[in-house]
Order: structure tokens, then C-alpha cells, then sequence
């Protein structure tokens, strides 16, 4: 093993934000044409992973926390190594360790605002089933995003979203 990889996982908190007629929001990475992903984003210490969940939707989506509803930590975990370790992470991380969480947008299509950081994420993004969501994710990205995908049609199927 390489001296990179003895470093930890980065912290991240993955989002499937869903609305009102079930679908999840997907977006294609400003940085990578045709590589699409939910929103996601690494943990800062001293807040809570729900207060990150919150500041990363702000800062890929745009979005206020009053369009925003349930927040719901998912019991899915997904772990993953980088091909190539990030300018960011290098001497601290060799990969992330996910948690997933369900958000409810309560919002209008208007309230998604992709350039409202400066360090923009997404060059465009859908709202798409979760068959969609199964053939449109990045190849890479699939087998982590599985599990998170059952549990929320388990809870859609028990009307518990």
C-alpha cells in the first residue's frame, strides 16, 4: 500500500433531493460533459451533517433552506477510492465515505440557481425518475448510488416521503 493510501476518507454528504411528483434532481458536472451526479460535497468540521447537507445545497443548487423540507439521514453508505486524487485531498484523503441523505425541495424550478457559487458544480440538471437516474448517473457512480436509490422507493412505496 502507498504512502497515499494509509490517509483517511474524506467526509461527504451525498443528497437525492426529490420533488413533489417524485422525481430526483441529477445534474452534469460544469467540469466533466456527461458525467452526472446527485449534489454532493465534503463535511466541514464544527457543523453538524445536516447543516452540511444544507450549506452544500446552497452552494451547488442555489437553494434556501426555505425551500427545503423534510431532511432524512438514509441508512445507505457507500465508500470509494479516486483514480486520481484531487489537488484538494492530496496528503490528506486517498477517497470518500458517503452517507446518504432523502431532501424534500419545496421550492419552484426558479429556485435552483447552478451559478450561485462561484465555484460552480453543475452545468445543467433534470429532475428524472429513478429508472432515469439508473442509466443517466456517471458509469462510475452507479453501484454506489444503488442502495440509496431502493431505500427511497421503499419509502415512496409506503407513502413515507
Amino acid at each position: 500500500m502507498t504512502k497515499e493510501k494509509k490517509k483517511p476518507l474524506r467526509p461527504n454528504v451525498c443528497m437525492l433531493v426529490y420533488n413533489s411528483r417524485g422525481q430526483l434532481w441529477i445534474g452534469e458536472r460544469f467540469d466533466k460533459k456527461g458525467h452526472w451526479q446527485f449534489p454532493q460535497g465534503g463535511v466541514e468540521r464544527g457543523a453538524s451533517l445536516k447543516e452540511n447537507v444544507v450549506r452544500e445545497l446552497r452552494e451547488e443548487l442555489g437553494l434556501r433552506r426555505t425551500t427545503l423540507g423534510k431532511i432524512k439521514k438514509l441508512n445507505s453508505r457507500h465508500s470509494y477510492l479516486w483514480k486520481s486524487i484531487p489537488d484538494y485531498a492530496r496528503g490528506r484523503w486517498w477517497g470518500q465515505s458517503q452517507t446518504f441523505w432523502l431532501v424534500e425541495f419545496c421550492g419552484d424550478d426558479a429556485d435552483i440557481d447552478l451559478s450561485a457559487d462561484s465555484d460552480q458544480e453543475f452545468r445543467r440538471g433534470r429532475w428524472a425518475s429513478v429508472t432515469d437516474i439508473r442509466k443517466l448517473a456517471a458509469k462510475e457512480r452507479r453501484k454506489g448510488y444503488e442502495a440509496p436509490l431502493k431505500e427511497f422507493l421503499e419509502l415512496k412505496r409506503n407513502r413515507a416521503l
